[in-house]
């Protein structure tokens, strides 16, 4: 098998690996129906999955793993999870699709929806009420967001599904699956009968079109996904064994590919892994030569289904109108392959508008006014100084508060160019201890009181405090504290001693410290030019440089122009980045870019370009062997033996191969040890800080914080919120006020 090309290696977003140590029920019927929606909604029976034992490797498990931190002492590993048993009700659907198939318009349910729909399955969900609309609305000076956004809120194209803010995995698309004793063979089986909003039906000649005609066509860009990248660097084999059968194999064992497929939405944010044949094969030269040679960019712009209402989607909503940076609207799927527990098809809601308001200020004040239904936090530029502005404001917004917790391990975040082009300070940044004495010297309960509003819990900064290696037991909670709480102590006089033994003194008395060698040491706290000047950002920005002033360090915020931004990062001519922050999980090797440079916008670049090109070109590395690694094409370094980038490549190596998740729970710690004692690579302030959920009184099933397994799950696009929590079952109380 040949190495992938560097144009199939996973685009930025996505490169990363993970581990799945779970699977996870997508609910069943707690009863059997005898009426549609009603005008009073009850609550469901209660139902609780139990705890089942590992599945066999061979067999497919028919329960739920629980796997919340007060139940698990011990991970229980499902390989697979079968579909609820098939719904032995009558299914009922919005009184719109009723009349059309009244009409002769439209096939009835039944025979709309697959033989087993996924049942949502969360214990707050009430049976709601058909009708109206949702008002929502982004902020982008750009046009991406204006339909793109809107999909981290529609789950309906991935094949898994993140249950319980990631503690579990349930079926979606994909309704069992299986994998050989050493995980090398993986068998997924979609559900039968699934159709595509325009009613032809979904088989895996519609991941094969995209795996085929995509991603394996050196003319089209699709990259491929790194839950398709084995451990040695080689493209997985995808075969079909049927319509509904899809079997993948790998040359080594690939344990996690299950947690990667629930990443992301699919097919518009995270790899597609999946085009409807049927449509787009006419803009494809394979099944169409009259499309000509430049055939990619319309092929593209024809497969976003957010942009093109002519493009079937899987999604409970489906574009009926785009306007290019103003707006797009979305109507009901008739197809939509979801129900929830009394046999309702979903959506609820009739129709979504999305509105685009390009200028943040204008965007919060029209949430203050009542002209937006539905907030997410994690979408838009608010935070928790926002909140006293919405409470005043809900007179007459009506718009209700609710706080889910961020998920994030730093919350505003700072990290040096590990790989930065200058050899003077690339030394000092290298040595751990000039790190720790920074670190010392960051009063973090300032920002935390000044920015965060006296919320979250001061960190060092680690990934998401909610990764299942730190939950599952005593001991991994013990593993985050230590992270945590590694170098969080304020203590200006120790940093200042650490500098001294480093010799970064002042040695020619103009009140700053020089670089060991007497050279000037300047410190930038670069960010994009366009951060708006209110943000968290520049404030902790302004707040940190104060403090590292105070020690005698020369530090100052520093906005950098966008234009080509990437590249001089990438070639290690940026000193810091400071206008991100770090959440991944729902565990630390599903998105361990953070964790191991596996790629170059993160905190050491040029390594991780070194990590790509192994896999992709080696060659070019033996090539460019003997040249200086910045002036490489691209720029690239590899780590010297037994340095801190070289044990965490190592231990990632192992755990990406792992089958046992206890031992892979190991590793996962071992690399955090490596960040305690090497580290920090990169330094938060405060973690987990609440994000805003704002909603319409009168929009019911939108979960509470107390009901979600660990109060929310945010900031992480690869645990999409809140498409997570199904919205297609949210609904008004009384439509009729929101046509």
């Amino acid at each position: 098998m040949t190495k992938l090309d560097r144009r199939r290696f996973l685009r930025l977003s996505a490169l990363s690996a993970g581990s799945l140590l779970l699977a996870a029920c997508g609910g069943s019927p707690a009863s059997t129906p005898t009426s549609g929606p009603t005008s009073s909604p009850s609550s469901p029976p209660s139902s609780s999955p139990s705890a089942s034992p590992a599945a066999s490797p061979t067999a497919v498990a028919t329960a739920s793993a629980d796997l919340t931190p007060q139940a698990a002492s011990t991970p229980v590993q499902n390989i697979g999870q079968a579909t609820p048993a098939s719904y032995a009700g009558k299914y009922h659907e919005a009184p719109m699709l009723a009349e059309l198939v009244k009409a002769g318009k439209l096939p009835p349910v039944e025979q709309r929806l697959p033989k087993h729909p996924y049942v949502v399955p969360h214990k707050w969900v009430q049976q709601g009420k058909y009708g109206g609309k949702l008002m929502m609305a982004c902020t982008d000076q750009g046009d991406w967001a204006t339909g793109h956004l809107i999909q981290e809120s529609m789950y309906g194209h991935s094949p898994l599904r993140w249950l319980r803010d990631g503690l579990q995995i349930g079926p979606g698309l994909v309704e069992a699956w299986e994998a050989n004793e050493d995980q090398t063979v993986w068998t997924f089986h979609l559900r039968e009968g699934l159709r595509w909003s325009d009613g032809e039906p979904y088989t895996t000649a519609d991941i094969l079109f995209w795996w085929e005609d995509e991603v394996l066509n050196p003319e089209h860009p699709e990259a491929v996904p790194f839950e398709l990248v084995s451990a040695t660097g080689n493209p997985a084999k995808l075969k079909a064994i049927d319509d509904v059968t899809l079997q993948i194999t790998f040359d080594a064992p690939a344990p996690l590919l299950p947690g990667l497929m629930a990443c992301w939405v699919k097919r518009g944010i995270g790899p597609r892994w999946m085009d409807p044949k049927h449509y787009l094969k006419q803009f494809h030269p394979k099944y169409n030569p009259k499309v000509g040679k430049n055939w990619v960019d319309t092929f593209n712009a024809k497969a976003d289904f957010a942009t093109n209402p002519e493009c079937p989607t899987m999604t409970g909503w489906r574009l009926k109108e785009y306007k290019r940076g103003q707006y797009t609207i979305w109507e009901r799927n008739p197809y939509y392959w979801c129900i929830d527990r009394w046999g309702n098809q979903l959506p609820y809601i009739d129709t979504i508008q999305h509105n685009n308001v390009q200028d943040a200020e204008v965007l919060k004040l029209k949430f203050t006014q009542g002209a937006v239904d539905y907030v997410h936090g994690g979408f838009v530029p608010i935070n928790v100084e926002d909140i006293a502005t919405f409470k005043q404001a809900q007179p007459r917004s009506k718009l209700q508060i609710e706080l889910w917790d961020s998920g994030s391990g730093t919350a505003s975040v700072f990290f040096f160019n590990y790989d930065y082009i200058d050899p003077e300070m690339r030394q000092l940044i290298r040595n751990p201890k000039f790190r720790q004495a920074l670190s010392y010297a960051y009063n973090r309960s300032n920002v935390q009181k000044l920015v965060y509003l006296q919320t979250g819990e001061i960190t060092t900064g680690t990934t998401s405090p909610k990764s299942i290696e730190f939950v599952f037991n005593d001991q991994g909670r013990k593993v985050y504290e230590q992270w945590r709480d590694s170098y969080a102590t304020y203590d200006p006089e120790k940093a200042k001693q650490m500098l001294d033994e480093l010799g970064v003194k002042d040695v020619n008395g103009d009140g700053w410290r020089e670089l060991p060698n007497g050279g000037k040491l300047l410190i930038t706290l670069d960010y994009p030019a366009s951060e708006p000047q209110s943000s968290e950002h520049v404030r902790k920005n302004e707040l940190l440089a104060k403090d590292w002033q105070a020690i005698g360090l020369n530090a100052r915020p520093n906005p950098q122009p966008p234009t080509g931004y990437d590249d001089r990062w990438n070639a290690g001519k940026i000193l810091s980045k400071t206008a991100w922050e770090v959440s991944d999980g729902p565990n630390s090797l599903v998105n361990p870019t953070w964790l191991i440079p596996l790629e170059t916008s993160r905190w050491a670049p040029l390594h991780g370009q070194g990590y790509i090109l192994k896999s992709t070109d080696p060659q070019k590395i033996q090539q460019q062997k003997n040249r200086d690694p910045w002036k490489r094409q691209p720029p690239h370094v590899l780590p010297e033996p037994g340095d801190p980038i070289d044990r965490l490549y190592k231990a990632y190596d192992k755990a990406r191969r792992e089958t046992d998740p206890i031992k892979q729970h190991k590793l996962v710690w071992d690399i955090v040890k490596i960040h305690v004692e090497d580290g920090p690579f990169f330094m938060g302030c405060v973690a987990n800080y609440p994000r805003i959920v704002l909603y319409k009184e009168g929009l019911m099933n939108v979960p509470k914080r107390e009901d979600l397994a660990l109060h929310g799950f945010v900031n992480t696009w690869i645990h999409p919120t809140p498409a997570v929590y199904d919205p297609e079952a949210y609904y008004w109380d009384n439509p009729q006020e929101h046509m």
